[in-house]
Formats: structure tokens, sequence, C-alpha cells
């Protein structure tokens, strides 16, 4: 019985590099979304300009990603930064005696001169410049606790990124899955769908808005890049590029608890001595489109014939072995029930 699915809330999102180590994790995100759009022109003529026939053109595939946790490596990703310690802005309470104090860490130079700012307890602040770790203060307040700011090395957990003048924005495979829910069934969720974005290029845009009743975002925008799969060895002059694959995973079930039959594409066909096929088999649900079946989930068989062309039973390839006609059958591994609804014959030719 066919049931009505529901896409619901946002997706969780796993972001690889191209070697597929895991570069961000975003599980809190605002939005994930996709737009696909694909451009068209018309071809008219005749009397009236009428139309003849429209051509499709210029696919593309957008994503926006928006964390709402702080998310340094999706910026990273983005921004084509490489990450490290990095230095930072450091303040710290000194107590200053006779004009002098010393500060815990090592102070650093921004650019030229190693300097900081010191902070009297009055309120006054001028600018220092570091020997080492400590410093002198001038004017009429020479002692007690002061607040000092200076360049440090970072040693703590976090880590830094630079955003370059001639940034290039990351390629990066993107793993969206998020959860499919029926009203159909009590427990409501049945299932999930998964999105594999093999090569997704970053826009390299982000915007960092702070505001005092608000918390920023992280977000994250790009558009999907042509993939092309390594060609197999049984079918290497038919590689089609994508730029997403849209899998429906259903828990607790098997792909073919909907499937009644099999059906192998192209039907009856002839073959040479020697050459050899290999079968594309579909599944044919009670309900919704038929869909395309590895042939590693299927067995493969010889009906009569099977002089004349012999068939791998795991594989699918058929190699036709003498002149005449051979029938092949096809049935799913993990329920040899379903089988192809009528076999395929094959004729071999001299």
């Amino acid at each position: 019985m066919a049931i009505k699915k529901f896409l619901t809330s946002v997706a969780d999102v796993y972001g690889y590099d191209n070697s597929d180590n895991l570069l961000f994790v975003a599980k809190t995100l605002l939005d994930s979304s996709i737009e696909v759009s694909l451009g068209s022109a018309p071809v008219r003529g005749g009397r009236g300009n009428q139309l003849q026939y429209i051509y499709y053109h210029t696919a593309e595939m957008k994503f926006t990603l928006t964390e709402t946790q702080w998310n340094l490596e999706m910026l990273g990703a983005t921004t084509g930064g490489e990450y490290d310690l990095g230095n930072y802005y450091v303040q710290e309470n000194v107590t200053v005696t006779a004009s002098s104090g010393s500060v815990t860490q090592t102070p650093l130079a921004f650019e030229s001169v190693i300097y900081g700012w010191a902070t009297s307890p009055l309120g006054v602040t001028q600018r220092v410049i570091f020997t080492g770790k400590g410093f002198t203060v001038s004017g009429t307040e020479t002692s007690g606790v002061w607040c000092v700011r200076y360049y440090t090395a970072n040693v703590s957990a976090g880590k830094s990124i630079t955003i370059k003048a001639s940034m290039i924005p990351q390629v990066v495979k993107l793993v969206m899955e998020t959860q499919l829910n029926s009203a159909d069934v009590t427990t409501n969720k049945i299932g999930m769908v998964q999105i594999v974005i093999p090569r997704g290029q970053l826009s390299g845009a982000f915007t960092i808005s702070m505001k005092a009743d608000g918390v920023s975002n992280t977000p994250l925008t790009g558009t999907a890049l042509s993939y092309v799969p390594t060609a197999t060895s049984t079918d290497a002059c038919n590689v089609d590029s994508y730029y997403a694959k849209i899998t429906e995973i259903i828990d607790s079930t098997n792909w073919y608890d909907n499937v009644y039959a099999l059906s192998i594409s192209g039907g009856n066909f002839s073959l040479g001595v020697g050459a050899t096929k290999t079968l594309v088999v579909y599944a044919v649900p009670y309900s919704g489109a038929s869909f395309k079946v590895s042939n590693s989930y299927l067995t493969f068989a010889n009906g009569t014939g099977s002089g004349s062309a012999g068939i791998s039973p795991t594989t699918g390839i058929v190699t036709g072995c003498a002149v005449g006609t051979a029938t092949v059958w096809a049935s799913i591994t993990s329920a040899s029930s379903i089988t192809t609804s009528g076999c395929t014959t094959v004729t071999v030719v001299s």
C-alpha cells in the first residue's frame, strides 16, 4: 500500500574534502536548501511561428546552509583558508610597582614594534613598549593593579583561519541527511533521505552579523559542479555526469519489499559468437516508478538453449557461444520468488 511521505525540518550536513577527510559537521542548521534550475530556449518555425521544440540547457544546482552555532570550519571551507593556532590580543591584570610590571605570556609584534596598552587604576590608558615580558609606565600613577592588553601567541585549544585577499573557495563533498515522516504509520518517522553532492564549489561569500538582540549565524552557499564517476569495466562507454544523488532509505525494510517483478531492459537482442553483453535490470514496484537494480543484488540463470548463450550467475554478463537462441532469467538473490516477468531471448548470430 502506498503511503504519503513528507520531508521534514532541516538536514544534518557533513562536509568532506577531496581526500574524504571530514571538514565540518553542521547539525544545528536554520536552513538547508537546494535549488535546481534549468534554462530553456524555444525552437519555433512555420506559419504562426509554431513551437516545434524546446531546447534545454544550462542546468544548475545551488545549495544554502545556515548554521545556528558558530562554525569556524564552515567559514574555512568557504574561503579556502588554512587553519593554524594563530596569534591574538589578550588582556590581564598586572601589579605595577615603581612604574614597572610584567605580563605572564610573551608579547609579540603585530608588525615591527612589540608594544601594548596599559590602563591605570584611574582609567588612564597609555601605550607601553615591552622588553621581554616587562614594561614600564610613565606619568603620576606608578603603582597599583593595571589592565594590560597585548598581542601574543595562541596556545589554547582554539584555532585561526586567514581570509586571503585572493581567496579561492574549496571544492567539497556534501552529504545531507534529513528525516522522512508519514502520518499513515504509527511511528511517524519512516526513514530518511540522503542527498550526496560529490563536488560542490563554495561561493566564498559570508556575512557575520552581530546584533544586541540576536545570535550570529554562519552561512554557507555554493553551486554543485558536474561530477563524472569512474567508468566501470563492463560499461565504459555509458558514463553520465551528475550534480547529486538523492536516496530514500526506509526504516526496517528491504528495497525489494515493494517490488513484484523484474524487467530486463531492451527485451530480446542479438549477439555475435564470442561477444558479450551486460544485462540491465529494472525493478517494477507496486507503487512508484521503476528503478534500475545493481546486478550484485541479482542472480542470473539460463533457460532453454544454454548451449547457444551462457550467462554469469552473479554479474549478468551474457556470452554468445554458438549460433542459435537461448533464454536468460534474472531473480532477486534475497527474494528468489521475484523474477523477470518474461525471460529475454538471445539470438546468437555468426
